[in-house]
């Protein structure tokens, strides 16, 4: 049985268990900062995964998204916080990748010598938590930079406590990405990438299955729970968070469809007797059909609103995702959103639905708000 389904095979306590553990250290071992809720301005992202620009390399394909995105934040002056999984460390050697993205580099520079940059390690770039690599391979365009494992933000409203922002990658407590990680980068160095440079197929999660994804999600949500419950108001942590490539944000999931959607758009197609309208009804149950094919995901339900995980920069779309955090009102209004003088977290995609260098707001829920509810739990 390989690492992997072994992994998947384990009991939903004994996996709860393991990241409970593994979160629970990084927690207590955090760095710990603090910032006037007014002065928050933070973008996340996270699993950029930068290869060596062959067909292994999962984050090419989206550096036109990402590097317009960094361009866009980096004039609204917000400082960039990469949360891990950044370069790919298991298949590449280091002295492989960052040659390849020096322009991409550059603009990340550009953010430390300006609103700010934090970077933070996760399995597939563990090599940065080794002060001596970075020091040796980052300093050339990052000079000084230091890579955490995870942050305490605590966050002050004047004088009072507002909240507490945890960021962490999220890979802490897998077996794969702890105790068996020299064999997981073995495997996917000299098998898995010599498979994508000779078939160019794509390799966009943590995992080789989504229930082990879905699994993770639940995990880490389960475990900021409890922590919410147990802890003083101002330990209580909001969790932000990488590692699934699953963009989580709190609030009623999308409804699935199930299968009388099926039996009513068959219905209603052997009925229609217009053209136009019989291929719209065609398109809508092939749709159908094949979201029904598909592996199901029943979101974790957060409540309070706890957990937030930024998804990934090397989806096979091209797109990206990311997190915004902004303790007061942004003064951009293009986002159609509802701008009540409040700061916000906001799930956001790039490009837009239009494929231009623009956000789309996928989600958001006011920060003073995400504060309140968690410290009221």
């Amino acid at each position: 049985m390989s690492l992997f389904k072994r992994a998947s095979k384990l009991s939903p306590d004994e996996y709860q268990e393991a990241i409970d553990k593994g979160l629970n250290r990084a927690f207590e071992d955090a760095k710990r900062d603090t910032v006037d809720i007014s002065a928050l301005k933070v973008v996340v992202f996270s699993d950029l995964h930068r290869g060596a620009r062959d067909r292994a390399d999962d984050f090419e394909r989206c550096e036109r998204a990402y590097s317009a995105a960094l361009g866009w934040y980096l004039e609204q002056r917000f400082a960039l916080y990469l949360l891990g999984d950044i370069e790919e460390l298991w298949e590449n050697a280091v002295k492989e990748v960052l040659p390849e993205y020096t322009a991409v580099l550059q603009l990340e520079k550009d953010f430390a010598t300006g609103p700010g940059l934090r970077r933070f390690y996760g399995n597939h770039d563990l090599d940065w938590s080794q002060p001596k690599r970075v020091a040796k391979n980052l300093a050339e365009w990052l000079p000084g930079l230091e890579v955490a494992e995870a942050l305490r933000l605590r966050v002050l409203d004047d004088t009072n406590e507002a909240g507490l922002l945890f960021f962490v990658h999220g890979h802490q407590g897998t077996s794969m990405s702890e105790r068996w990680a020299w064999l997981s980068r073995l495997v996917l160095r000299y098998v898995w990438r010599a498979i994508q440079r000779t078939q160019g197929w794509l390799s966009t999660t943590p995992a080789e299955s989504l229930d082990l994804r879905h699994k993770h999600d639940i995990a880490m949500n389960k475990w900021v729970q409890q922590r919410v419950l147990g802890a003083a108001k101002a330990e209580r942590p909001v969790l932000i968070a990488g590692h699934t490539h699953h963009p989580v944000f709190p609030g009623k999931p999308p409804k699935r469809p199930g299968s009388s959607d099926e039996a009513e758009l068959r219905e209603r197609l052997e009925r229609e007797r217009d053209d136009a309208q019989r291929r719209t009804l065609r398109a809508e149950l092939e749709l159908v059909r094949a979201r029904l094919r598909e592996d199901s995901y029943d979101p974790p339900l957060i409540d309070p609103p706890c957990y937030f995980n930024s998804g990934c920069c090397c989806f096979p779309d091209r797109d990206v995702t990311c997190l915004e955090i902004s303790g007061e009102r942004l003064e951009d209004v293009s986002m159609n959103d509802e701008h009540d003088g409040r700061g916000k977290i906001r799930l956001m995609r790039w490009l837009n639905d239009q494929a231009e260098p623009r956000p789309k707001q996928l989600a958001a829920l006011p920060l003073r708000d995400v504060f309140q509810r968690v410290a009221a739990t």
